[in-house]
């Protein structure tokens, strides 16, 4: 996914360079090959590989969970990947200009209660903020479990961003 418009893309950029620093153009020329297509978002390049036209796609540890639960198809699996897994956390958050600050308040406050975080996992199909006190659904048991999480802190990201963006699409478009 394009890491312009995409943040699974962003992600997979970040974590190239965050796993492989200085290496990181070599190892987008040795995967340009392999490339079928880069999609504006997680969305269309999902679809095609649920169609058949690819044999893996970027997607999340999580993935397979909702296969498995929804469809009880246990056929999907996350790649489990040495350097670690890089991390995308979804956030809320109240604008300073916010004519319901009070309302922001508690929508935030409701959003890491035990109701909100325990429908998170079988709606965003994602791990929640905070476990909820049922733990997770059955399903998720199953997933792989990354044993390394990458985060780059968020002040280093712009000028890294900048420069991976600029590794990446030269490797991609030679």
């Amino acid at each position: 996914q394009d890491p312009r418009s995409s943040t699974p893309g962003l992600g997979l950029l970040m974590w190239v360079k965050d796993a492989y620093g200085d290496e990181a153009p070599a190892i987008w020329e040795g995967l340009a090959d392999n490339v079928v297509t880069v999609t504006k978002g997680w969305s269309e390049a999902y679809g095609l590989f649920l169609e058949g036209e690819a044999d893996m796609v970027l997607s999340y540890t999580t993935s397979p969970a909702y296969h498995l639960i929804a469809e009880e198809d246990a056929t999907k699996a996350a790649a489990a990947f040495d350097e670690g897994h890089y991390m995308q956390i979804e956030v809320v958050g109240k604008l300073a200009g916010s004519d319901q600050p009070e309302l922001a308040d508690q929508f935030m406050q409701f959003m890491v209660s035990d109701a909100a975080q325990s429908v998170l996992p079988t709606t965003n199909w994602m791990y929640p903020a905070v476990t909820p006190q049922g733990g997770l659904p059955e399903g998720f048991e199953q997933l792989i479990e990354p044993g390394k999480a990458l985060l780059i802190p968020s002040d280093d990201v712009p000028a890294l961003r900048e420069e991976a963006l600029a590794e990446w699409l030269s490797a991609l478009s030679q």
